[in-house]
């Protein structure tokens, strides 16, 4: 099965909100630009854009005069097309916005400095081959820079309430995130923990000085749950699963490994269905706390001269 989309169809706008603004941290980010030498580039493209939140983030590191090069599949990129481009234009940087299939990037050779996405890879069918059609894109002696995550292994993320969860509850939850992704990656919608694999793919794919960066970003909940970063974190929550979409839905990924993965989700559904009012309950009684870590890459290398 082959899908055409670069993100599954409004994941950005829909799934992430203004959560996806609390991402980074300015100290990595300065620590990142400094690395790179993002200000030796001026002209960027960013693959999957959706509503432009990394290339907001990447512009005010570029050389100046800059451009920005987005595309995407999403059909809900346009929504905010207005507003996107008034804050570039309020940057004095060109801004240039396409709707295109990442798999066959709709640019000439050896177009730009820098090539980027932020959570894309994870959501194609085939990332090797948007790896290579981001380095054909690319200017030799350009940078590629890709950001994506292990997401697995939040299923082993410990909280305040769960940190006695007896061994097998725990493994049942690793279990569950296990089959989801790989019933996901067998459906053609991604790998949702691609980013360990990166790495090796822009080496295959002939980059050189390929470096890997772990993000220092945790958003740590404790009460009293009033910080900006915490409330648009709570939201998020509330939105549920981020990685189903409009065609598919968790049991759909279960079914496609097989009957015992799907009899397990059933399972799992009935015997777990208390969680999410566990944890309610412990922020409305102040007792929920969590370091909030995750494990997102930073990936870069270079196109050989």
């Amino acid at each position: 099965m082959r899908t055409n989309n670069i993100k599954r169809k409004g994941h950005s706008e829909d799934f992430f909100g203004t959560y996806r603004n609390f991402w980074w941290n300015e100290g990595f980010l300065n620590l990142l630009n400094k690395r790179l030498q993002l200000q030796n580039h001026h002209n960027m493209l960013d693959v999957g854009c959706g509503q432009c939140h990394w290339s907001k983030i990447l512009a005010d590191y570029l050389g100046k005069p800059a451009k920005i090069f987005a595309v995407d599949n999403d059909r809900k990129w346009a929504k905010g097309e207005k507003e996107i481009r008034s804050y570039f234009q309020e940057k004095n940087i060109d801004f240039e916005l396409k709707k295109g299939d990442a798999h066959e990037l709709p640019y000439d050779d050896n177009s730009f400095d820098l090539v980027t996405c932020q959570t894309l890879l994870i959501h194609v069918e085939h990332p090797k081959q948007v790896i290579s059609e981001m380095k054909r894109v690319l200017k030799p002696g350009g940078t590629i820079l890709c950001v994506e995550p292990n997401n697995l292994v939040q299923s082993l993320t410990q909280s305040s309430v769960s940190a006695n969860d007896p061994i097998e509850e725990v493994l049942d939850h690793v279990k569950y995130a296990l089959i989801f992704e790989r019933g996901k990656k067998k459906l053609g919608l991604g790998d949702n923990s691609l980013g360990d694999l990166v790495p090796g793919f822009l080496s295959q794919a002939g980059f050189e000085n390929v470096e890997v960066r772990l993000s220092d970003k945790a958003i740590a909940m404790y009460p009293p749950y009033n910080t900006d970063e915490q409330l648009a974190t709570m939201k998020q929550w509330q939105n549920g699963n981020t990685w189903s979409n409009e065609q598919f839905s968790d049991y759909d990924y279960f079914r496609a490994i097989g009957k015992e993965s799907l009899e397990f989700y059933e399972r799992y559904k009935v015997k777990y269905a208390h969680l999410g009012e566990r944890i309610l309950r412990n922020i409305d009684a102040k007792k929920y706390h969590s370091a909030g870590g995750a494990m997102m890459y930073i990936i870069s290398g270079t196109k050989p001269s």
